[in-house]
């Protein structure tokens, strides 16, 4: 209401006194033209071409026609309205008798009047004056249009007025359902929080009443009961996780467990029975028998390495062994892992070489990286086929590193198991593991020890075998020496 009020008066006093307003504060702007004219003039900058333009923008800007002629008659300077039709209107203000009768603001320098021109329906607001150097100033703005504007801004608020009216009216109805609304508004409050929305709360009145005294009581309510289904199924949550947990360890301690027994069962059947073959003198010959000791000998250094292999892995991922940080000559280890598997390589007719051979010193542990570049080798082994060529590569493009690939000939790795080769237990060919002893935990070393190194690793397939790679750091202040 007070909106409206506030509307009705002010469309009231622009009807009645916009329009004087309006020409008030075009005789201020005539007044403000003249003035700067004036000082323009007595500053030797109004005449001449050279301040035509700047002149122009002045009349431009408060949207009036101007000419300042001689005495003599001659126009100055002239806006861009036709100069004598402006020479026309000046003469007519300034000799004609009704101009005292307009006289709006009268001074020793100039006179402001409102005229009707001859032969012009039209109502304008006019200067006439005398500026410092003596020439005659006329300045004319059109009244008519200035109503015209005051009349289009009267009706625009006689429109605001009726827009008021209808908004007041819908105002009016939602005042009146002010009442029900907090009803309703408990009510829905209520459902939410029966289907566990405990976001929805009361918000009271600005009159409090007993409605809000309610409504508080309901949002302590909705406040406690979120609080304790939260807890609730956080301490679900946690109890699920530990489920999750305990099942998984137990998942994997009958993995571990089953894995295990079946790496040993196979070496201790074979263990066990040629022992007894043994015991009972099966063999009555020296070479039988030598024969059946190196089975058992063989199958107890897979047993051993199997256990070796497990321990060391087991403290890796435990995060119990200490890494022991050393400059070291890797050609060398290398050189010499590959010597002691020589009778292997002869064995199976292997072809080795070492591509990129160097003298080449990293910064790692030592015992950690044997056992990394031992399992790559006894790995190419056992998988070479075809041509039966293994490869030792060297590779320097990265600063400060070092990469260590080894290929061997033969089949590439199925796609669903080149992922999972790094995995305890997992042998994407069980078939030749077993033919050759392999645990499948060597890989797993191998991911274990680079992780705790921060180093890189991985296996790529080629055109025409298999290749595993790893990084190590070189040393630093170490020379790498080629070989020819």
């Amino acid at each position: 209401m007070t909106i409206l009020s506030a509307l009705v008066l002010v469309s009231l006093i622009s009807s009645c006194f916009l329009g004087d307003y309006y020409i008030y504060e075009k005789r201020k702007d005539l007044k403000a033209i003249y003035g700067t004219l004036s000082k323009r003039c007595e500053n030797g900058i109004l005449y001449g071409e050279q301040y035509t333009q700047e002149t122009a923008a002045l009349f431009d800007m408060y949207t009036v026609a101007c000419i300042i002629t001689g005495a003599d008659g001659e126009p100055l300077v002239s806006s861009n309205t036709d100069s004598e039709l402006l020479l026309n209107q000046l003469n007519y203000a300034m000799f004609s008798s009704d101009k005292s009768a307009n006289a709006l603001n009268k001074t020793d320098s100039y006179e402001i009047f409102t005229q009707v021109f001859p032969g012009s329906k039209v109502e304008y607001l006019v200067l006439v004056g005398l500026l410092p150097d003596g020439n005659i100033i006329f300045l004319r703005v059109t009244e008519s249009s200035m109503r015209h504007v005051t009349g289009v801004m009267n009706k625009f608020f006689i429109h605001m007025v009726m827009w008021a009216v209808v908004f007041t009216a819908f105002i009016g109805s939602v005042v009146i359902s002010r009442f029900t609304r907090p009803l309703l508004n408990l009510i829905d409050i209520t459902k939410r929080i029966s289907n566990f929305d405990f976001d929805a709360k009361y918000r009271p009145q600005r009159i409090y009443n007993e409605i809000d005294d309610l409504g508080e009581h309901i949002n302590e309510m909705s406040t406690t009961l979120k609080r304790a289904i939260t807890q609730l199924r956080a301490a679900n949550e946690s109890l699920k996780h530990d489920l999750e947990v305990k099942e998984e360890t137990e998942n994997m301690r009958k993995e571990f467990v089953s894995n295990v027994s079946h790496e040993l069962k196979t070496p201790i059947a074979l263990i066990q029975g040629y022992a007894e073959g043994l015991q009972e003198g099966i063999m009555d010959d020296e070479v039988s028998r030598q024969i059946y000791l190196d089975i058992i000998i063989d199958e107890a250094n897979k047993m051993n390495r199997l256990v070796r292999e497990m321990l060391i892995l087991n403290q890796l991922e435990a995060g119990q062994m200490n890494l022991d940080l050393v400059d070291f000559d890797v050609t060398e280890m290398i050189d010499s892992i590959v010597d002691s598997n020589k009778i292997n390589f002869e064995a199976q007719n292997i072809k080795y070489s070492f591509i990129n051979k160097a003298e080449c010193y990293v910064h790692a542990d030592e015992f950690l990286v044997e056992q990394v570049i031992t399992n790559f080798i006894s790995n190419a082994i056992h998988y070479v086929l075809n041509e039966n060529i293994i490869n030792v590569r060297y590779d320097f493009a990265k600063k400060g590193k070092v990469r260590i690939s080894v290929f061997n000939s033969g089949n590439n790795i199925a796609k669903k198991d080149i992922k999972r080769i790094w995995e305890k237990f997992y042998k994407a060919d069980k078939a030749r593991s077993r033919e050759y002893g392999g645990s499948g935990i060597g890989l797993s070393v191998v991911k274990a020890t680079m992780d705790l190194l921060h180093e890189k690793f991985g296996v790529e397939n080629v055109s025409d075998g298999v290749e595993f790679w790893c990084e190590l750091t070189l040393a630093k202040d170490k020379k790498i020496n080629k070989n020819s």
